[in-house]
């Protein structure tokens, strides 16, 4: 049994029933028993006036909410209150009084006002950690209750009362319904509904791990980490003689959270930060303080009283405020001083309601002065942005400062801003990074409550310097884990006011972009695309070096070459290959059939069992009949953890999360155009072409870096590729990215690859072929030169047959010729 046995929790369980008994067996209401407030008309009235108007502007929470749902009908705004109660029951890192504000602040919005019962008020405790995604996520989160409960209101009362009989069977169906960021919120509604089916977990990572750690008091095949869960529970429940209590208990827990990674450390020294009694007093509650300064600048200039500068100078002068150098405090206020009207100007652009975070950055930066009369150096400015955005929120938009962050990115490995980002992108690269600390914090038992949590922790662990809560050997340990006494925050950022970045090295893609010469975000975002859907394709001519730009980023994605798997489509691939067929074999020395799993299964299988990254890479995916291979599995391309019946085996299968699939597809055997719109749309589509970012430039790049004396053929490259005006026909960098390049092999990879090639593609118009000789083009790049008559390349062209059979130019060749 999954639920929480403690027995204050039993309410909370009650009220979970409650919703469970009004909104999904009938249309009745939590808060008033006897009104239907959970009907479909409700539902969908709120699906317009919410779900189809997002507001993303920066305002809070509670304004964005009531310009949504505050001029609806009474009964959907309670039925918005209603959900925001679901919503919030099984949380336990939001407040009681956080929880009863925003529902009753809701309920309020009623022109007769509806209050929580008395019965409910005792509810609102949580029973499980969620860290910051349900404060960070809440319009996802609400999002996801609205569609599936009206989706729900679409079945016939048998089938709902069948899935409520069901967990599993419940589970598919909630499944179906996919709003961005708010699996965490379908966790939490399989627990309240189900709760002894499913765990009080809401991260579906922190699942992942304890059946990867546990995976051996497990028995049964199936890939649904649910029942697997279960099957844990049971066997540790046995192991531990009726120890056993939840998957958080501490002897339990350290031994599926311990992890060594960049993360995992860092995540142990936040949790010591967290968990220290003074936590909130030295690094949290500050800073709502001067925050609060700031919001009462921010009301009274917005209420176009007088008294907001001098509201503001005592926000900036506060005596605990540490967050902006003292020279960049004497700088700007000086300028505002000096500038009243343009300041007032830029504090309305950054405080006003309506805009979106990057409207408040922007406009405010434009009016404050780069030069010495202002303050100058992006990284200074983001931070003073960030400063001033806190009066509208902290906990939504903490401060900023250079040093920690990036301390904090070489800690944890993750990715660095582009260094030709601008303020506005690198305060919301520093938000994606709070939200990252606070994901993998939740992954791992802390529960963050909001972005300040996070921005505290970041300052902690990169900032402090023998904490003295701190034993000796615990202060020892930080300073080795910082590498060293972290570098005074004011020194720093003041000897950056010109903008520059530092040697501070920070991991990522840097390495893996710097050897395959490659934009390092540009890999970042392929990444990103296999995050989002779980499957791309790189499409271009050939080579390019899709195929291998594909495996080198699988296996840096994957962490090990063991974790990725390649096959080829073709024209006669087919399901029985790729899936599972029958095939011939010899059982007790007579011969029959057998069946056998296909590359996907196998590598599904190995998913299913690990935490890890999986890929699997389809090279020439348009080469076979895309359709016929995929099959059912087109379904599950979409539907992740979805349970289908496979056609011969007969048995439950479905996609792990952590297996993704990288396709290439070369346009100059048929074009994206013609791929089917199934494909298309369970795809990302990532453009590989030689005058596009990044391969424009990458050939003589190579060059440049690995045979100089031959920069001069990437030029005739491009004058091929001028002359051709057919991207996708265009000559790939990948055929001269080779060791041991000289002017004989410069000649024959032209003659027997190049030119047949270019002869395949010019049938029947093959007087065209004598404008590509490589002696013409080397002459158009260099006026004065002219072709040498009978050389090889004449000859060649002259004798190129257009009917015979030409090879394709090997998409592969760059595998072998960038690797050295």
């Amino acid at each position: 049994m999954a639920k929480w046995g403690l027995p204050e929790t039993q309410v909370i369980y009650d009220a979970a029933q409650r919703f469970v008994d009004a909104a999904l067996r009938s249309d009745d209401s939590l808060f008033t028993p006897g009104r239907p407030i959970w009907s479909l008309g409700n539902l969908q009235e709120l699906d317009r006036l919410f779900v189809q108007r997002p507001d993303e502007s920066s305002d809070t929470w509670s304004v964005k909410f009531h310009r949504q749902v505050g001029e609806g009908s009474d009964q959907a705004i309670q039925l918005a209150g209603e959900i925001l109660y679901v919503h919030l029951l099984i949380t336990d890192s939001v407040t009681v009084q956080r929880k009863r504000e925003l529902i009753e602040e809701t309920l309020g919005w009623c022109k007769s006002p509806v209050s929580i019962p008395n019965d409910l008020l005792g509810t609102l405790g949580g029973i499980s950690g969620t860290g910051a995604g349900f404060n960070l996520y809440r319009p996802f989160y609400v999002q996801l209750i609205i569609v599936f409960t009206i989706g729900w209101k679409g079945l016939a009362p048998q089938e709902r009362a069948r899935l409520l009989e069901d967990p599993w069977s419940f589970k598919n169906y909630l499944a179906q319904f996919s709003v961005r960021g708010a699996r965490p919120q379908k966790q939490a509604l399989l627990h309240l509904v189900f709760p002894d089916a499913f765990e009080r977990i809401i991260s579906y990572e922190a699942k992942l791990k304890i059946v990867e750690e546990f995976r051996n008091l497990t028995t049964t095949q199936t890939q649904d980490v649910d029942k697997r869960l279960l099957e844990i529970r049971e066997a540790l429940s046995e192991q531990m003689s009726g120890n056993f209590r939840d998957f958080y208990q501490a002897d339990v827990l350290e031994k599926w959270r311990p992890d060594s990674s960049q993360w995992g450390q860092f995540v142990a020294w936040a949790r010591r930060f967290h968990e220290w009694d003074g936590f909130d007093a030295d690094e949290r509650d500050y800073k709502l303080r001067v925050a609060g300064a700031l919001g009462e600048a921010r009301d009274a200039l917005l209420a176009s009283d007088d008294t907001w500068l001098s509201k503001l100078d005592a926000a900036f002068r506060h005596k605990e405020n540490n967050l902006l150098s003292w020279r960049m405090k004497d700088l700007f206020l000086n300028w505002v001083h000096a500038n009243p009207q343009p300041a007032q100007d830029a504090f309305k652009r950054a405080w006003e309601e309506g805009r979106g975070l990057d409207e408040h950055i922007s406009g405010f930066l434009e009016l404050v002065p780069a030069d010495k009369d202002g303050v100058s150096g992006k990284g200074s400015r983001a931070a003073l942005a960030a400063f001033v955005l806190q009066a509208i929120d902290p906990e939504e938009y903490p401060m900023y400062r250079p040093t920690p962050f990036r301390k904090a990115l070489e800690l944890t490995g993750y990715n660095k801003p582009d260094p030709a980002a601008d303020e506005v992108q690198i305060y919301n690269h520093a938000l994606g990074f709070l939200d990252k600390v606070s994901e993998e914090a939740a992954a791992r038992g802390l529960n963050l409550r909001d972005r300040l949590d996070s921005q505290s922790v970041v300052w902690a662990v990169t900032q402090s310097t023998k904490p003295s809560f701190m034993t000796a050997e615990e202060q020892a340990a930080l300073e080795r884990f910082q590498g060293g006494k972290p570098p005074d925050i004011d020194e720093v950022e003041d000897s950056e006011v010109d903008g520059r970045t530092g040697t501070i090295p920070v991991a990522g893609f840097q390495e893996l972009a710097d050897r395959l010469l490659l934009n390092e975000e540009w890999l970042n975002q392929i990444k990103l695309l296999l995050e989002d859907k779980g499957q791309v394709v790189l499409f271009g001519p050939p080579g390019t070096g899709k195929t291998f730009v594909a495996r080198e980023l699988a296996q840096y994605l994957a962490g090990s070459s063991g974790r990725v798997e390649l096959v080829q489509f073709h024209p006669s691939y087919a399901y029985e290959d790729f899936v599972e067929g029958y095939r011939p074999a010899f059982e007790d020395g007579k011969p029959g059939f057998k069946l056998k799993d296909g590359p996907l299964k196998r590598i599904a299988r190995a998913a299913a069992n690990s935490t890890a990254p999986h890929i699997l890479i389809i090279d020439e995916i348009n080469r076979g009949n895309v359709a016929k291979v995929f099959g059912e599995l087109y379904f599950l391309l979409e539907y992740r953890r979805t349970d289908i019946t496979l056609q011969y085996s007969e048995a439950p299968f479905s996609l792990p999360p952590n297996l993704w699939i990288i396709g290439t597809m070369n346009t100059a055997d048929r074009s994206i155009a013609l791929v089917d719109a199934a494909l298309r749309r369970r795809f990302h589509f990532v453009p590989f072409y030689p005058d596009q970012p990044p391969i424009d430039g990458l050939l003589r790049r190579w060059l440049e870096r690995n045979n100089p004396e031959y920069v001069w053929v990437a030029d005739v490259v491009d004058e091929a590729n001028r002359r051709l005006d057919d991207r996708h026909l265009s000559l790939g960098p990948s055929y001269f990215m080779r060791t041991g390049l000289d002017e004989s092999w410069v000649r024959l990879i032209w003659e027997h690859s190049i030119i047949p090639y270019l002869a395949e593609r010019f049938y029947g118009d093959e007087s065209r072929l004598s404008e590509f000789s490589l002696d013409t083009l080397r002459a158009a790049i260099s006026p004065g030169v002219s072709p040498e008559p009978g050389t090889l390349a004449d000859a060649s062209v002259a004798q190129a047959d257009p009917s015979s059979e030409t090879p394709e130019a090997p998409e592969a060749q760059i595998d072998q010729q960038a690797t050295s």
